[in-house]
């Protein structure tokens, strides 16, 4: 987990130099850095972590999953967000550095996010959201100075499924936590918006 959030935490702090401005060939490697895709288990993360694997995706997910660090691992067959009833069926901790982050933990932050977006929670609605925490880190220490977590969420809807995988470093765990749901609920289209662009 440590070079999980290492990796997380700098991708998202350590681009921007103190006066804010990017050099142009600063500005590229940045866009370069966030627009690349790779194979998930072709990446540093997959070589990494591999205590976090396995626990919620399985071989079949991760061969289907591309991305990066900064954007997170996805792939997506057909999804499609659709109205505001959403049924949430929760993220549950399935490793032992995750497991202080209880199931309830997520289902608050959840509901925090959906009321602020205004969706009906519908065990029978047509979009469908499950997950686990593979990896946290809730301590900070010299060799891992970040707080964070790793998500793994299914997303259903009556079209197809979306699966991603994405990992954040924030100041407070709660920070973490619902910072995890709401990047992948905002490119799941649940903020109106598209799956990232040639997601497959």
């Amino acid at each position: 987990m440590r070079a999980l959030l290492l990796l997380a935490g700098l991708a998202l702090g350590a681009q921007v130099p103190s006066s804010g401005e990017l050099t142009p060939a600063q500005a590229a490697a940045f866009w370069q850095r966030i627009g690349g895709r790779e194979p998930f288990l072709e990446s540093a993360e997959a070589r990494s972590e591999p205590q976090s694997l396995y626990r919620f995706f399985q071989l079949a997910d991760y061969l289907r999953l591309q991305g990066n660090p900064s954007m997170g691992h996805f792939a997506d067959s057909g999804f499609r967000w659709t109205g505001t009833r959403v049924a949430w069926l929760g993220v549950r901790p399935v490793t032992p550095d995750a497991a202080p982050i209880t199931a309830r933990a997520w289902d608050a932050a959840f509901r925090f996010l959906a009321k602020r977006r205004q969706w009906i929670l519908d065990r029978r609605a047509p979009i469908r959201i499950r997950g686990a925490c593979v990896g946290a880190v809730l301590e900070p220490t010299p060799g891992q100075p970040f707080r964070g977590v790793c998500i793994e969420l299914r997303l259903e809807s009556p079209e197809g499924t979306l699966l991603y995988r994405y990992s954040v470093a924030k100041p407070s765990i709660e920070d973490a936590v619902g910072a995890a749901l709401d990047w992948v609920l905002c490119c799941a289209g649940g903020a109106g918006q598209e799956v990232p662009h040639g997601a497959s």
